[in-house]
């Protein structure tokens, strides 16, 4: 796998139930009242992706891999009743030495959501996954 690799694309509809719960979740008191999805609403409509990727598409140890950081770039609101279609790619994969000595795999995928009936990118969201222990091959 290199860099700018396609790891998968879905399709995701925006739906008016599913905003309202996740700002019921994140205590967003407009989500639900308003046709706006709260700034991190992407987490879901990526939440079935990211364990596809962590354990099958990169094949990192789900035990010691946790969540480094995450990031969202807005071009436009995600609005109820979007339907988004997500392309996911590799933007980095390295090892490196952590603060102790031992060494981390540190992978950084990119997702545009981009709007199915404009074409316009909406968001993009980086995300960063960090395997501990790994063996230096």
């Amino acid at each position: 796998m290199k860099i700018g690799d396609i790891l998968g694309e879905w399709d995701f509809n925006v739906e008016a139930g599913k905003v309202a719960e996740f700002g019921r979740a994140v205590h967003d008191i407009h989500a639900g009242k308003s046709e706006f999805a709260p700034p991190t609403f992407p987490v879901v409509v990526s939440a079935d992706f990211v364990e596809r990727l962590v354990v099958e598409i990169l094949g990192l140890d789900r035990k010691r891999t946790v969540h480094g950081e995450q990031g969202y770039e807005y071009f436009e609101p995600i609005r109820v009743g979007d339907k988004l279609h997500c392309i996911a790619r590799l933007a980095g994969d390295e090892v490196k030495t952590g603060t102790r000595g031992g060494q981390m795999r540190v992978v950084t995928t990119e997702v545009d959501y981009v709007s199915v009936s404009t074409g316009k990118l909406v968001c993009r969201d980086m995300t960063k996954s960090i395997e501990t222990g790994v063996v230096p091959a």
